[in-house]
C-alpha cells in the first residue's frame, strides 16, 4: 500500500459498509450513525503505524466492526450509556400525536408562565403591606440567595432578628396568597 492517504482515509472509503453492518446491529439509523463515527474517532487517536499494519493485513473491517460490536455491547463503554440516555427518551408514536404534544405543551408553558407572573404580581402586592425594613431584609435574603448568617455579616443585624423578620414576612405571604 501506497502512503499517499492517510490511513482513515483508506478505511473510509468502506464507510457504508460499516454504517450497514452498524444498522443491522442497532436497528436504528441514527445510532448506527453515532457507532460508526464513535468508532472512527476511536480509530483517529490510535497509533498510525498500527494502524496501517491492520490495513496491510486485510483485516481492517474484522477489527472495525469488532471495535463497534465493544462499543455496542460492553455495559461499560461511554457509546452504551448513549444508548441507554437514548432509548429513554425516544418516543414511538404518529407525527401528529408529537404536533399535538408540542402545541399542548406551549399552551402549558404559556399558562405556566401566566400564573408565575400573577404569582410574582400577588408577591410584590404582599411586600408593600411590610415596612421598608422588613421588606428589604426579605428581598436581600431572597434575591441574593445570601444565608442569614452571611446577611447578618453585611447588614450588622443579628442573626436571630434576620430569621424572624424573614420567617414572619414568609409566614404572612403564605396567608395573604
Amino acid at each position: 500500500m501506497k502512503n499517499k492517504w492517510h490511513p482513515i482515509e483508506w478505511i473510509y472509503k468502506d464507510y457504508k459498509y460499516f454504517l450497514g453492518f452498524a444498522l443491522k446491529k442497532t436497528k436504528d439509523k441514527m445510532l448506527s450513525e453515532d457507532l460508526v463515527q464513535e468508532t472512527f474517532l476511536q480509530l483517529m487517536t490510535m497509533n498510525q503505524h498500527r494502524l496501517l499494519i491492520i490495513i496491510e493485513s486485510g483485516k481492517i473491517k474484522t477489527y472495525i466492526c469488532k471495535i463497534m460490536m465493544v462499543k455496542y455491547f460492553s455495559q461499560k463503554s461511554q457509546f452504551n450509556k448513549k444508548i441507554v440516555q437514548y432509548n429513554k427518551k425516544k418516543i414511538k408514536c404518529e407525527p401528529s400525536f408529537l404536533e399535538s404534544l408540542a402545541n399542548r405543551h406551549n399552551q402549558i408553558d404559556e399558562d405556566h408562565d401566566k400564573y408565575i407572573g400573577d404569582l410574582n404580581d400577588k408577591i410584590d402586592n404582599c411586600l408593600m403591606q411590610f415596612d421598608e425594613y422588613d421588606r428589604k431584609l426579605f428581598n436581600l435574603y431572597y434575591e441574593l440567595g445570601l444565608s442569614t448568617r452571611k446577611l447578618s455579616e453585611e447588614t450588622k443585624i443579628s442573626q436571630k432578628a434576620i430569621e424572624y423578620t424573614i420567617n414572619k414576612v414568609r409566614n404572612n405571604i403564605k396567608d395573604l396568597i
